[in-house]
């Protein structure tokens, strides 16, 4: 297979199946959501709109060739082409685990009768279900990254975003993704598996390609705009229940007031009910992104990649001399 054929294999069902995480459709509707919030807001302060200051915000030169952004271009094709590959041998599956977990409470509480409510009634309570559990999974691998040391040190390399665009996405180190796709095929095979159990009979979730129908409608909403520059918030009650744009980018806050907050991907609510949830302001409090370590190039190669398999190393070794100064370090850099 040629190399343009073994690229477009690869990247096709990444850009062009509308479950995708990254689908050039759900970019383009959260391109359309952003230009259209940034153009009624200039359309109220000035009573117009200029279009070259909106294209600035999203296509400003500084923004489009700044090393960050180039660095999560590095590690996008690093995902589609390595990682994909690395995680398939040492993931759980979501179908495993559920099965595993239908058997294990029928072996225990024995079979229960079929569920005799309509189709679309199992199926939509089936869809929420696993929802909510992927979010929750999403929100405690989250957790423990941010707590964790070792986990931490594989997790920093999204952190090192100093320009956050929707690749920053792609930002993730393998081992990372690794502990993030077990954590949330334990999460949701576990709650998909008492779901079955529980109605007597297995039911699909409502999906597009694939994906949970809920999730996509986030994608297409306006996930991707939580990696990027424009600060969209949600305050008040619906600042509690979704996690908009502005609540990801004080994540991503070097301030240290927002350290180890606003843990959520779509849902707020797992934030809010374990305390790490900081709800945005109105105004954008112009926030600065990234890890700082002195003396450490944040977008080189060996950093993004190799690095943090030397720290995790480290940082796992028992009585390591490092080791304080390594739980100072991830502190210090979170």
């Amino acid at each position: 297979m040629s190399i343009l054929a073994n690229l477009t294999e690869r990247l096709h069902p990444v850009l062009m199946s509308p479950g995708s995480h990254f689908s050039l459709f759900s970019l383009a509707g959260a391109f359309c959501v952003g230009f259209g919030y940034l153009a009624f807001r200039q359309w109220r302060r000035r009573g117009h709109v200029r279009l070259a200051a909106l294209s600035r915000a999203f296509f400003s030169r500084e923004l489009m060739f700044h090393r960050s952004t180039r660095a999560d271009l590095f590690y996008f094709f690093v995902n589609i082409f390595v990682t994909g590959l690395f995680i398939g041998w040492f993931c759980l599956g979501v179908k495993e685990v559920s099965e595993f977990v239908q058997a294990l409470l029928t072996d225990r509480f024995g079979a229960r009768a079929p569920s005799q409510a309509p189709e679309l009634v199992s199926r939509t309570v089936v869809t929420v279900v696993a929802f909510l559990a992927y979010e929750f999974g999403y929100w405690l691998d989250h957790y423990l990254k941010h707590r964790i040391p070792f986990l931490w040190e594989t997790h920093k390399t999204h952190h090192t975003a100093e320009r956050l665009t929707p690749w920053t996405v792609w930002r993730v180190h393998p081992l990372d993704s690794l502990v993030f796709t077990n954590v949330v095929a334990l999460c949701v095979g576990l709650a998909i598996g008492v779901t079955a159990f529980a109605f007597g009979v297995r039911f699909a979730a409502y999906a597009v390609d694939g994906t949970n129908a809920f999730l996509v409608l986030f994608f297409f909403a306006y996930v991707h705009l939580q990696h990027s520059q424009i600060w969209i918030p949600f305050t008040g009650a619906l600042g509690r229940l979704l996690m908009s744009p502005a609540h990801h980018q004080i994540h991503h806050s070097i301030d240290p007031a927002h350290y180890n907050s606003n843990m959520g991907n779509a849902l707020a609510i797992w934030d809010w009910m374990f305390g790490t949830l900081v709800v945005p302001q109105k105004e954008s409090p112009r926030l600065a992104f990234g890890v700082e370590e002195p003396g450490v190039d944040p977008h080189s190669v060996t950093e993004l990649l190799l690095t943090p398999f030397r720290d995790v190393t480290v940082a796992l070794l028992p009585q390591a001399p490092a080791q304080e100064a390594l739980e100072k370090r991830a502190e210090l850099s979170r």
